[in-house]
Formats: C-alpha cells, sequence, structure tokens
C-alpha cells in the first residue's frame, strides 16, 4: 500500500546538479516530481520521451520551451505538457536571468533512475545513449542555446 511521503524544501534526492526529487520511482511514487533551477543555457537538448508525458510548471523567472520546431516563453505561473513521443526541450535563453525555477512532474516516474544511473557513469557517449534508452528517452536535436546560436 502506498505511503503519504511528506519533504521539506530543503529536502529530496539530488542525482545531478539541476533537479531535486521531491517524489520519484526510487521512492515509491508512480510519478516524478521534481524541483530545478535552470541556469543560462542549462537546459537539454532536444529529446522525446517513449513513455511519459513531460509537464512543467514556471515558478520564478521566464523559461523558453521547445515543442517540435515551436517555441514558447513561459512566465512565473505558466504551464506545458509534452505527451509521449513529441520532441520538446526547454532552456533559461537569457543571461541577465537568474535561474529560473521550475516544477516538472513525469509520468510515469522513472526519470529519476535515469539520472541515478547516469550520476554513476562518466563521460562515455556510448554507455550513456545506452542508458537513455534503457529509460525511454532518446536526444533528436541541439539545445537551445545552440539552435539559436547563443551558445
Amino acid at each position: 500500500m502506498a505511503e503519504a511521503r511528506i519533504v521539506r524544501s530543503s529536502e529530496g534526492e539530488v542525482y545531478e546538479r539541476l533537479w531535486r526529487f521531491k517524489q520519484g520511482s526510487l521512492t515509491g511514487g508512480r510519478f516524478d516530481f521534481m524541483i530545478g533551477e535552470v541556469g543560462y543555457l542549462t537546459g537539454p537538448p532536444l529529446h522525446v520521451h517513449r513513455d511519459q508525458d513531460d509537464t512543467l510548471y514556471v515558478l520564478e523567472g521566464v523559461l523558453t520551451v521547445q515543442v517540435r520546431d515551436e517555441l514558447f516563453e513561459l512566465g512565473p505561473g505558466d504551464f506545458a505538457t509534452v505527451p509521449p513521443g513529441i520532441p520538446h526541450t526547454f532552456d533559461n535563453v537569457r543571461r541577465d536571468q537568474k535561474p529560473v525555477i521550475v516544477c516538472n512532474v513525469m509520468t510515469p516516474g522513472g526519470l529519476d533512475a535515469q539520472f541515478r544511473d547516469m550520476a554513476a557513469l562518466g563521460d562515455d557517449p556510448a554507455q550513456i545513449a545506452e542508458l537513455r534508452e534503457k529509460y525511454g528517452t532518446a536526444l533528436v536535436g541541439p539545445t537551445l542555446g545552440v539552435k539559436l546560436g547563443l551558445a
């Protein structure tokens, strides 16, 4: 039987620098709930998830989100959700802006395990690609920084 979980503001699992997982598959959750601080040009490359809906809710700052080839500027209170199989990415493309604070929910959960396993790997691109495939994530394009000529 599932149990309630209370996670204080400074708590949660961190497997890499960007996201603090408040709930995930490794803690018995059926979804991943994480809070991230997206610094200038630190977002991921364009990617797809095989099985997961990827949902973003901006708490502070302006986040640029790409869905397929379309760009959107999301501010505090704005929400985006991307179903499985749709190419998407996001980033903080404003050099003069503090890190954007974002709530990210992945349904079903499992991305936390990918981040945990990736943190244990070195920088071997083949191993990283194999791990992404295992967890149903595929890179399909560049970061927004590269796409927009900022990086």
